[in-house]
């Protein structure tokens, strides 16, 4: 059933997206989130609709962003992330009926929906974080019968030039298409996740977390190396923690995309890993997490979470783990 977003919605939407971007957003995130989400119920309200609510062929637009999201101070603005929705709009036949988001959190899809008068759909591309447009595509990158449009807007040409990161909107796709190849249900998730959380603190929160997702703690303990850089878009490393069940290393491309303990792969994209402070249970990002952090690493298998065919096509794969220099197709 259609419903309005409120306030309360700010929060358990940040919290819980903040957790499914899968390492790529954490504390330092959480203002700006706040913000986008306030300003987007103060400008029109949003109204939040299932796939089911709309027509099968309805056209429905993606508001995301692309880049690094360890990059501190990329130069884009609110204003960026409806700038290019209005800019993909007016190039479309007829007015889309709603937005989803690439992934979770979302806020920057709560203002386009808001400043355009659309939907916000009860979808994603993605229900957790994802590295590459390719893997947020819905299974598009197989699909070279579909055309759809891209439209960017920030201080710069393109991510790797404008501080890592820019506001875009590409489109349309059916709302059939979606229901078919998204991630449908995914900010229902993200809400309910995020209300299990905020229900608990500290290591309770921790517990909730994992207890949601139908997933597990694979570890608590300390950051013993964190060797994450940032070059070409991407930010590229790994992570290594040490608590009492060993050393697990978690793999990085702009999110945890493999988590190992002891030598054993355990988890790897698409399935779920995030970090959360183990004494606040705050999602804390990559970025966030230097040698001496004491962090908590979650993870859980795709199959627990909506997730888009994108993150499962093999065609996306091979880009990423010759970057990596991992495996990532044979767990699939």
């Amino acid at each position: 059933m259609a419903r309005s977003l409120t306030a309360d919605d700010v929060e358990s939407a940040l919290i819980g997206g903040l957790f499914l971007s899968a390492g790529g957003s954490g504390k330092r995130s959480a203002a700006r989130g706040q913000a986008l989400g306030r300003v987007a119920l103060d400008y029109n309200g949003i109204r939040l609709v299932s796939l089911d609510e709309l027509k099968p062929d309805g056209p429905v637009i993606t508001a995301t962003a692309i880049g690094a999201p360890g990059v501190a101070n990329p130069a884009v603005t609110p204003r960026d992330s409806i700038d290019s929705a209005r800019r993909l709009v007016a190039m479309l036949d007829q007015k889309p009926l709603g937005v989803i988001c690439g992934h979770v959190p979302g806020f920057n899809a709560w203002l386009v929906a808001a400043a355009l008068g659309l939907d916000y759909v009860d979808a994603a591309s993605n229900g957790r974080g994802h590295p590459t447009v390719k893997m947020g595509g819905m299974g598009l990158a197989s699909r070279p019968d579909i055309s759809i449009i891209q439209v960017a807007s920030s201080g710069g040409q393109a991510a790797v030039v404008n501080g890592g990161l820019i506001y875009a909107a590409r489109g349309p796709l059916s709302a059939g298409f979606i229901k078919e190849n998204g991630a449908p249900g995914a900010i229902t998730f993200q809400l309910e996740l995020g209300r299990a959380m905020l229900r608990a603190n500290g290591a309770d929160r921790v517990r909730a977390a994992a207890e949601f997702l139908g997933g597990s703690l694979l570890l608590q303990g300390e950051v013993s190396a964190n060797t994450v850089t940032y070059s070409g878009g991407f930010d590229l490393g790994q992570m290594t923690v040490r608590g009492a069940r060993g050393e697990a290393v978690l793999g990085i491309y702009n999110e945890y995309m493999t988590a190992d303990i002891d030598g054993q792969r355990v988890a790897t994209f698409p399935d779920m890993i995030g970090t959360l402070d183990p004494r606040t249970g705050e999602p804390v990002a990559i970025s966030e997490l230097p040698r001496g952090s004491q962090v908590a690493v979650i993870i859980a298998h795709r199959s627990k979470f909506p997730l888009g065919k994108g993150a499962l096509d093999p065609a996306v794969f091979p880009e990423v783990e010759k970057a990596m220099g991992v495996d990532l197709r044979s767990y699939l």
